[in-house]
């Protein structure tokens, strides 16, 4: 997957959802379509434990402080 923030790909997983409850992926693309939004799924979280952590050891400094 292409560098991309957090926001774009959020955007991008919402209209394949969007597409799929819509029935508009056709059946010959749907396993990869599936994969392509499985990929941003872990991207995501992975963004979302990083800004945790970060935001965690923010925390943990201005308490000591």
């Amino acid at each position: 997957m292409k560098k991309k923030n957090y926001s774009e790909v959020l955007k991008e997983l919402e209209a394949i959802v969007e597409k799929m409850n819509q029935g508009d992926v056709p059946v010959d693309k749907l396993g990869e379509t599936v994969k392509s939004a499985s990929e941003m799924i872990k991207y995501l979280r992975q963004n979302l434990k990083a800004t945790e952590v970060e935001i965690s050891e923010i925390l943990k400094g201005i308490d000591e402080a």
